[in-house]
């Protein structure tokens, strides 16, 4: 995993928060959208162990970590990553902290706007708000099984496709694409949902002697 927060886990967490701004979605995609807000309505909390894994425009795997992911609705996550190298990444829904264990360093930013047009909203935030940010369509549907593709409306986004896939009303992955073709695909391993997680969840506690990089704007 690279030394920053990549681009799945960062689209990732930025679709955690609300307050989107209106934009409207096409008639089309009405029945598609429906069906994924009440299935994500019913996810307050998500807990789960994962294998995220990108390739590139050929298809070739080039990078694959394994790690553990928990989130709450109310726009907090932690996500840690073991191998193959480690990385925490923690949000009090005002903060994003990301540590580096090998490097001794943590990196301090403000949730941005950013955040807003990404796929952290799947498990925080106004799920209702997905429309106005996304067109939603079914793109296969077999029984149980089915997966829905979200296109940003806003050509600002930082990825260019998400294809989320349930098993009933369990989540089983989430696959990115950015604007070079590059797919980063997170498969979930064993989930959990609205679990009430212990009060320090969502705390870091750094090491002693850890360098702080505060990247947040001066008012």
């Amino acid at each position: 995993m690279n030394k920053t927060m990549n681009v799945a886990l960062l689209a990732f967490t930025c679709f955690f928060f609300a307050g989107l701004s209106s934009a409207g979605i096409e008639p089309k995609n009405d029945t598609a959208l429906t069906q994924l807000v009440e299935k994500l309505s019913k996810i307050q909390t998500f807990s789960g162990t994962f294998v995220q894994y990108s390739v590139d425009q050929k298809g070739a795997r080039i990078q694959e970590s394994r790690g553990e992911l928990k989130a709450d609705r109310s726009g907090l996550f932690y996500w840690h990553t073991t191998e193959p190298l480690e990385q925490t990444v923690v949000s009090n829904g005002t903060e994003v902290t990301v540590y580096d264990p090998d490097l001794e360093q943590a990196t301090i930013q403000a949730v941005g706007q950013q955040a807003q047009t990404t796929p952290a909203i799947l498990f925080s935030g106004d799920t209702a708000s997905i429309g106005e940010n996304f067109h939603v369509e079914i793109k296969t549907q077999v029984g149980q099984s089915v997966q829905y593709a979200l296109k940003p409306v806003s050509k600002e986004s930082l990825f260019d496709r998400l294809v989320v896939r349930f098993e009933g009303d369990n989540l089983q992955e989430l696959r990115i694409t950015d604007a070079l073709g590059q797919e980063s695909t997170m498969s979930f391993i064993q989930t959990q949902i609205n679990l009430t997680f212990p009060a320090n969840t969502f705390t870091i506690n750094l090491p002693k002697g850890t360098d702080i990089i505060r990247d947040i704007p001066t008012k």
